[in-house]
Protein backbone atom coordinates (compact mmCIF):
# COMPACT_ATOMS: atom_id res chain seq x y z
CA UNK A 1 0.00 0.00 0.00
CA UNK A 2 1.10 3.22 -0.73
CA UNK A 3 1.58 6.12 1.96
CA UNK A 4 -0.77 9.07 2.19
CA UNK A 5 1.07 12.26 1.06
CA UNK A 6 1.53 14.71 3.82
CA UNK A 7 -0.87 17.74 1.78
CA UNK A 8 -2.12 21.01 3.01
CA UNK A 9 -4.86 22.78 1.32
CA UNK A 10 -5.73 26.55 1.74
CA UNK A 11 -8.79 27.65 4.40
CA UNK A 12 -10.67 30.65 3.57
CA UNK A 13 -12.17 32.47 6.31
CA UNK A 14 -15.51 31.14 5.43
CA UNK A 15 -14.44 27.13 5.15
CA UNK A 16 -13.11 27.55 8.67
CA UNK A 17 -16.26 28.50 9.80
CA UNK A 18 -17.71 25.52 8.01
CA UNK A 19 -15.39 23.59 9.85
CA UNK A 20 -16.79 24.63 13.15
CA UNK A 21 -20.07 23.85 11.98
CA UNK A 22 -18.94 20.65 11.02
CA UNK A 23 -17.35 19.96 14.34
CA UNK A 24 -20.04 21.20 16.48
CA UNK A 25 -22.67 18.80 14.18
CA UNK A 26 -20.32 15.75 15.11
CA UNK A 27 -19.94 16.35 19.01
CA UNK A 28 -23.94 17.12 19.06
CA UNK A 29 -23.94 13.08 17.49
CA UNK A 30 -21.30 12.32 19.82
CA UNK A 31 -23.36 13.68 23.02
CA UNK A 32 -26.21 11.51 21.99
CA UNK A 33 -24.85 8.96 21.09
CA UNK A 34 -23.01 8.79 24.46
CA UNK A 35 -26.67 9.38 25.73
CA UNK A 36 -27.83 6.42 23.91
CA UNK A 37 -25.19 4.28 25.42
CA UNK A 38 -23.30 3.78 22.09
CA UNK A 39 -19.64 4.77 22.89
CA UNK A 40 -18.14 3.35 19.71
CA UNK A 41 -20.50 5.79 17.77
CA UNK A 42 -19.83 8.45 20.46
CA UNK A 43 -16.22 8.15 20.14
CA UNK A 44 -15.74 7.59 16.21
CA UNK A 45 -17.83 11.17 16.05
CA UNK A 46 -15.66 12.94 18.56
CA UNK A 47 -12.98 11.97 16.96
CA UNK A 48 -14.59 13.36 13.62
CA UNK A 49 -15.65 16.45 16.07
CA UNK A 50 -12.20 17.20 16.96
CA UNK A 51 -10.57 17.07 13.54
CA UNK A 52 -12.99 19.41 12.19
CA UNK A 53 -12.37 21.51 15.08
CA UNK A 54 -8.57 21.33 14.13
CA UNK A 55 -9.65 22.40 10.66
CA UNK A 56 -11.20 25.41 11.73
CA UNK A 57 -8.23 26.64 13.91
CA UNK A 58 -5.82 25.64 11.73
CA UNK A 59 -7.91 27.42 8.82
CA UNK A 60 -8.41 30.68 11.09
CA UNK A 61 -5.55 31.29 12.39
CA UNK A 62 -2.75 30.02 9.81
CA UNK A 63 -5.36 29.58 6.23
CA UNK A 64 -4.73 25.93 6.10
CA UNK A 65 -5.96 22.56 6.68
CA UNK A 66 -4.09 18.89 7.15
CA UNK A 67 -4.53 16.45 4.34
CA UNK A 68 -3.66 12.76 4.50
CA UNK A 69 -1.93 11.78 7.45
CA UNK A 70 -3.50 12.85 11.06
CA UNK A 71 0.29 13.38 12.51
CA UNK A 72 0.22 16.09 9.97
CA UNK A 73 -2.99 18.34 11.66
CA UNK A 74 -0.58 18.15 14.77
CA UNK A 75 2.31 19.17 12.90
CA UNK A 76 0.54 21.98 11.60
CA UNK A 77 -1.36 23.08 14.47
CA UNK A 78 2.10 23.12 16.57
CA UNK A 79 2.65 26.04 13.82
CA UNK A 80 -0.40 28.19 14.96
CA UNK A 81 0.35 29.96 17.93
CA UNK A 82 -1.23 29.29 21.68
CA UNK A 83 -4.29 28.14 20.39
CA UNK A 84 -2.82 25.52 18.06
CA UNK A 85 0.05 24.10 20.67
CA UNK A 86 -3.11 23.73 22.83
CA UNK A 87 -5.33 22.06 20.26
CA UNK A 88 -2.12 19.61 19.29
CA UNK A 89 -2.41 18.66 22.59
CA UNK A 90 -5.99 17.82 23.06
CA UNK A 91 -6.15 16.04 19.30
CA UNK A 92 -3.21 14.00 20.32
CA UNK A 93 -5.40 12.43 22.89
CA UNK A 94 -7.97 12.10 21.19
CA UNK A 95 -6.69 10.24 17.64
CA UNK A 96 -6.01 7.69 20.54
CA UNK A 97 -9.55 6.60 20.57
CA UNK A 98 -9.84 6.45 16.85
CA UNK A 99 -9.01 2.86 15.94
CA UNK A 100 -10.69 1.41 19.01
CA UNK A 101 -13.56 2.49 18.16
CA UNK A 102 -13.69 2.74 14.74
CA UNK A 103 -12.04 -0.61 13.68
CA UNK A 104 -11.63 -2.59 16.51
CA UNK A 105 -13.69 -5.73 17.33
CA UNK A 106 -14.09 -5.62 20.83
CA UNK A 107 -16.46 -2.08 22.43
CA UNK A 108 -15.14 0.88 23.68
CA UNK A 109 -14.94 1.17 27.23
CA UNK A 110 -17.78 3.54 28.57
CA UNK A 111 -14.94 5.82 30.54
CA UNK A 112 -12.93 5.89 26.98
CA UNK A 113 -16.09 7.25 24.83
CA UNK A 114 -16.55 10.07 27.74
CA UNK A 115 -12.87 11.02 27.65
CA UNK A 116 -12.92 11.17 23.75
CA UNK A 117 -16.25 13.58 24.09
CA UNK A 118 -14.90 15.91 26.47
CA UNK A 119 -11.83 15.96 24.51
CA UNK A 120 -13.50 16.57 21.40
CA UNK A 121 -15.91 19.11 22.92
CA UNK A 122 -12.86 21.51 24.83
CA UNK A 123 -11.34 21.43 21.10
CA UNK A 124 -14.73 22.78 19.56
CA UNK A 125 -15.19 25.30 21.96
CA UNK A 126 -10.88 26.88 21.24
CA UNK A 127 -12.21 26.78 17.41
CA UNK A 128 -15.34 28.79 18.27
CA UNK A 129 -13.27 31.13 20.31
CA UNK A 130 -10.56 31.44 17.86
CA UNK A 131 -13.51 31.85 15.17
CA UNK A 132 -14.92 35.09 17.63
CA UNK A 133 -11.48 36.57 17.93
CA UNK A 134 -10.86 36.46 14.01
CA UNK A 135 -14.30 38.37 13.40
CA UNK A 136 -13.75 41.79 11.82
Amino acid sequence: MTPRRNIRHPVSPSDARAYLSKSEAWLEAAVESLDASRWDVAAGSAVTAGISACDAITGALVGQRAGGEHVEALSLLATAGDDGRYAARQLSQLLRFKTPAQYDPAPLPAADARKAVELARRLTVRATTVLERRRP
